[in-house]
């Protein structure tokens, strides 16, 4: 009998146990539920306040970006309206200079007219530099390439500035303006890596010190060595080898160093490299391939007589071109609408077409299509010379199949290179008279 009561109570104390242990483990278990349902709870809502925090930034990205955008499209069409007017300004002084022989300036016209030039030179690189950073040029894109004298570039540049020079107390040695030394590239873009390294020459000379310039052809290279001023202990030039520029030039804008002048030079198959002079300065060496000789035809005059049509709104450019077929031997004819340009081109079956983009109609590239399906005008090769100039919108003419498209303001060496071009390819314009017009 005690053994039966033993057994029993020790039963009764199992489940005694068991009953208490069921109970606490329950009690744990709720206990952890109300705390994962609140820990739930908080979680969903600092997901909830990320998702908002999130969705705000991201509405403020959206809203920069549209505001960067903006203001880059602001800019570039700051840009080409710029282009425009400049195109009169550097093409009437373009003529005087090769008029000179016939028509010589005064002392004083001379030094009006290289005064005008040197501002011309300031507000160019400004746009070209501008037109760079926003549509990163640098980086990357083709565009047009010309035969470009380096002399003649180098000259522009060092007038441009000569305000710099005189804030720095530094004399620029600049060797003079001629023809003969010419490199295959883009004229705005050897214009940059001459600026780049005239200002980075200026920014470590020593007031009272002269930055001298050295121009030579050797086998197939032409050699740009620019010596700064004495600007401290010898081999101290070694140390900014591509660093970026301090300070501000003469526009107020930040350099942008001789590291993108060296990108820029290779995208032309050259090199830049940097050397001490024994004088404690430092000397860059720019080395470019040469151009190939033009031919017998100069680049400022045609093969042959040629009838164009110049389709454009701006009255002084205009007269600008006016001028120049004057001295080219062209026959110009001008419209200034495209609906006009496109009635005048079907009249008179023209050698070639010069044709703006920005026309108050329509745009070049509707008169462009126009003109392609047109059988009277399909085969005639249409130049756009615009001052949309970037490295898209030149892709973008070329798709749209532009001969030639030459950037505003103009160059006259370019124009004649494109127009000899246009006008010697003979055959791929079939259908054409023997003054080269097409048959109606």
């Amino acid at each position: 009998m005690d053994f039966v009561l033993l057994v029993l109570s020790l039963a009764l104390a199992g489940t005694c146990s068991g009953v208490w242990l069921w109970l606490r483990a329950d009690e744990a278990a709720t206990r952890l539920k109300r705390e994962n349902a609140r820990l739930e709870t908080r979680l969903g809502r600092q997901t909830q306040g990320l998702r908002r925090a999130l969705s705000t930034a991201e509405a403020e990205v959206e809203r920069l970006t549209a505001a960067l955008r903006t203001r880059g499209e602001v800019m570039q069409a700051l840009g080409r309206e710029l282009r425009t007017p400049l195109t009169t300004v550097l093409g009437f002084t373009q003529l005087l200079r090769l008029n000179d022989q016939i028509d010589p300036l005064s002392t004083r016209q001379d030094q009006a007219v290289a005064q005008i030039e040197a501002a011309g030179g300031v507000l160019l690189a400004l746009i070209e530099e501008t037109d760079a950073f926003m549509t990163c040029e640098d980086g990357g894109g083709a565009q047009a390439t010309h035969r470009v004298d380096l002399r003649l570039a180098l000259r522009q540049v060092c007038d441009g500035l000569q305000s710099q020079a005189r804030d720095a107390g530094v004399a620029l040695a600049c060797p003079p303006a001629a023809h003969g030394l010419c490199v295959v590239g883009n004229p705005g873009q050897v214009r940059r890596i001459l600026r780049r390294l005239v200002e980075n020459a200026l920014r470590h000379s020593s007031p009272g010190g002269t930055v001298r310039m050295e121009l030579s052809r050797v086998d197939d290279d032409i050699r740009l060595a620019i010596h700064d001023a004495k600007s401290g202990p010898q081999g101290q030039g070694a140390e900014r080898l591509f660093r970026p520029l301090d300070g501000r030039d003469a526009r107020g804008g930040t350099g942008l160093g001789v590291a993108s002048a060296q990108r820029l030079a290779e995208r032309m198959g050259g090199t830049l490299a940097m050397q001490n002079d024994p004088s404690g300065g430092a000397v860059f060496s720019l080395k470019v391939p040469a151009a190939p000789s033009p031919g017998v035809t100069p680049v400022v005059a045609l093969s042959k007589p040629a009838v164009a049509l110049y389709i454009e709104d701006n009255a002084a450019n205009i007269a600008l071109m006016r001028q120049v077929a004057r001295g080219l031997g062209l026959t110009l004819h001008a419209a200034t609408t495209g609906a006009e340009g496109l009635d005048l081109a079907r009249a008179l079956g023209p050698d070639f077409i010069l044709l703006d983009i920005g026309l108050p109609d329509m745009d070049g590239y509707e008169v462009k299509a126009r003109l392609d399906v047109d059988p009277l005008t399909r085969h005639v090769p249409v130049l756009a010379l615009t001052a949309a100039a970037s490295p898209r919108d030149s892709a973008r003419g070329r798709a749209a199949g532009f001969d030639a498209w030459l950037a505003k303001p103009l160059d006259l060496a370019a124009l004649g290179a494109a127009l000899n071009d246009v006008l010697d390819d003979g055959s791929a314009c079939p259908g054409l008279d023997d003054e080269g017009r097409q048959r109606a």
